[in-house]
């Protein structure tokens, strides 16, 4: 008859639970206040504002809808951007940068995705 050794497993560590709301380590390559850098598109954003937050919808595929009918859609738009490239914040400094400032807030997040290659 064969004869069956049991080993014993100790845990000596406790598994770790990873709060994935806390990995978000990365910061704005673009700084708020650089909202010129590219003339071409701080002018069109300037001039018609509408049509510029209409093409950074299209930019994160937010149907153009969106910044008509949803209030204040250019702070959801900072929050989808800064969730998508796991950028450090929160959502009640994007609100503030977007009512303080759509325009450079606007800019910031155009620039930030094609500086990173994005669109």
């Amino acid at each position: 008859m064969a004869q069956i050794h049991a080993q014993s497993a100790f845990v000596t560590t406790q598994p770790v639970v990873i709060n994935p709301f806390h990995q978000f380590t990365d910061s704005w390559r673009v700084d708020l206040c650089e909202c010129c850098n590219d003339i071409s598109q701080c002018c069109y954003a300037y001039w018609c504002f509408p049509c510029f937050v209409l093409a950074l919808a299209g930019k994160i595929d937010e149907p153009c809808v969106s910044c008509f009918c949803l209030p204040n859609a250019l702070g959801v738009y900072r929050m989808k951007v800064r969730a998508t490239l796991r950028i450090k914040g929160d959502s009640c400094n994007d609100y503030c940068v977007v009512c303080c400032c759509p325009f450079c807030a606007g800019l910031q997040m155009r620039n930030e995705l094609t500086q990173r290659g994005l669109r």
